[in-house]
């Protein structure tokens, strides 16, 4: 699935650029197409997708401590020693060859340690003093340690690998919830773009109504049946409304930009010059929202809670691990040592130390590794070893700091599922709001054609004048404006609404109530901003809450 999604999203981008070079055809494109690009070519996206892999090292990393390790080594050793006393009257020269291998790990359960080891030597010597030459020595040891209070149920290696792969699973969640604030970015840059697009539609009409107008007066004023006052009232209103027109096409430029940064990789600088044209209409049916519902499913599966109960889990990870490092450190230690010796022995006449008479008999490798499973020389060891710090200790002190901690959490965890709630409902209620105002704005805007139409009937006859001509103009203008404005702010609310039901908002402070930076809740409140209304149409309107350039306002 991804990798047709990945084929049609290139296949899509590759027609856009040849059209580019080409034609300069603009890449017509649907919310649902730039939304499967965006989630293939979004840079920000490809860098957060890494995440969760560099996650799966550190759990790697963390799993590792409990491996085997293999370790061997061979050593030779040549040493000619000055004669030093009566037993050594001539310089005694030793060659020793030593070779070890060893396996050692550390378990993953009941802290459990232990390694095995192998040593054998192959020494020549001229000492009269030994009693093989050469003489083969084989070693076989076991060391195992068991704690039996600290360090039984957890400890530092186990408690790393239990956070590390929970770790993983927040940087999951953290993707997840990236992917669902960029779904919701390039919906809203998506129908930011498709408003801007028609509000440059509405100024151009504005401004040919005011050109007419312009054109009209000049023709009465040319007859003398208008004062010139009028006709330079009228060329001051088109000039007024060129200057919108300007800000609004500049508009449909920003957002496009908006648009490319968001779907298209923008590294590519021939990318910055693919035109954009949206093809969907904004949405305007009013959906059925299940309130309970939606608060049901994000409080289950919103990424910012479910990080929320993982923080929970590293800290009931972290009060166990506490709690077992106050107790005293008990340990059982047992270790096993088999000796194997052979070699060519050397024969002696006489008292002590004896006179060197020749070789005598030869006890071969295989008979030396023999004696250690036959356990011909065995050493056993078995003890415990008892560690308690007296008094006040640093362990208890981390062990109150833990749950103290981890309380915090869950009280965070509180907060932050009421926060979802309040969130959710605030998002829902601006989805009703905003619908009920796309009906009463379509109605004002139809009374302000009316209106407008019966003036300038009234103006043709000489029973009003110019002034209100234009003040009906500016009327209709600010009523396509508020229009424009209620459509915008509805789609950025049902955009809103799913996106709180999978993620938190983005980059909001606690208490705040927009998915995607906000753009929702300021857009439905009255006066709001437009620069954090996230709509980038310019200035607001009186009583609508998102700006669009190109409209007067106050007028």
């Amino acid at each position: 699935m991804r990798k047709a999604s990945l084929l049609t999203t290139s296949f899509v981008l590759a027609a856009a650029l040849a059209s580019a070079q080409t034609s300069a055809a603009p890449l017509r494109l649907t919310a649902e197409d730039a939304v499967k690009m965006a989630l293939e070519q979004n840079i920000d996206l490809i860098a957060d997708r890494l995440d969760p892999q560099i996650s799966d090292t550190r759990v790697a990393a963390a799993a590792g401590a409990f491996k085997p390790t293999v370790n061997s080594s061979v050593l030779s050793n040549n040493q000619l020693q000055p004669p030093s006393s009566f037993l050594t009257p001539i310089p005694t020269r030793t060659d020793v060859v030593t070779s070890n291998a060893g396996f050692a790990q550390r378990l993953p359960w009941f802290g459990t340690s232990y390694n095995v080891s192998w040593s054998t030597s192959h020494t020549n010597t001229n000492s009269f003093l030994s009693s093989y030459n050469p003489l083969l020595q084989s070693g076989l040891g076991l060391n195992a340690s068991q704690p039996l209070l600290r360090d039984f149920t957890i400890d530092p290696a186990r408690q790393q690998l239990a956070i590390s792969r929970t770790n993983r699973e927040i940087a999951g969640t953290r993707l997840r919830e990236s992917v669902v604030h960029t779904i919701a970015a390039v919906k809203v840059a998506y129908w930011n773009l498709v408003v801007a697009r028609a509000n440059v539609d509405a100024r151009r009409s504005t401004l040919d109504l005011a050109q007419e107008l312009a054109r009209v007066n000049k023709a009465k004023v040319d007859v003398g049946s208008l004062p010139p006052l009028d006709l330079l009232s009228a060329q001051a209103e088109v000039a007024a409304d060129q200057e919108q027109l300007i800000i609004a096409e500049t508009a449909v430029k920003q957002g496009e930009d908006r648009l490319r940064m968001l779907v298209f990789d923008t590294t590519k600088r021939e990318n910055w010059n693919v035109a954009i044209e949206p093809v969907d209409s904004p949405p305007l049916a009013t959906p059925a929202v299940d309130v309970d519902a939606a608060v049901t499913r994000a409080l289950a599966d919103r990424a910012d809670l479910v990080r929320a109960r993982r923080e929970i889990d590293n800290s009931d990870v972290a009060v166990k691990f506490a709690g077992n490092q106050k107790l005293p450190d008990v340990r059982l230690n047992a270790s096993y040592q088999a000796s194997g010796l052979g070699g060519t022995q050397v024969l002696r006449t006489g008292g002590f130390p004896g006179t060197i008479v020749g070789p005598g008999a030869v006890t071969d490798f295989g008979t030396v590794v023999n004696q250690l499973f036959a356990h011909d020389y065995p050493t056993w060891a078995v003890g415990v070893s008892i560690s308690y710090p007296i008094g006040e200790s640093a362990d208890q002190a981390n062990y109150a700091r833990a749950r103290l901690e981890r309380s915090q959490s869950a009280e965070r965890l509180k907060s932050a599922e009421a926060r979802a709630i309040q969130q959710i409902r605030d998002a829902a209620w601006k989805i009703e709001m905003n619908a009920k105002r796309i009906e009463t704005t379509r109605t004002t805007r139809e009374l302000a054609e009316q209106r407008l139409d019966a003036e300038r009937k009234r103006f043709d006859v000489g029973m009003s004048t110019s002034f209100l001509v234009i003040q009906a103009q500016r009327d209709l203008a600010q009523a396509k404006t508020n229009e424009l404005s209620a459509v915008l702010a509805y789609d950025l609310s049902l955009v809103d609404f799913d996106a709180l039901q999978d993620a938190g908002p983005a980059g909001t402070a606690p208490g705040g109530s927009g998915a995607v930076g906000t753009a929702v809740a300021t857009s439905a409140a009255p006066g709001g901003s437009p620069s954090s209304a996230g709509s980038g149409l310019g200035r607001s309107t009186s009583g609508s809450g998102t700006g669009l350039p190109g409209v007067p306002q106050g007028q």
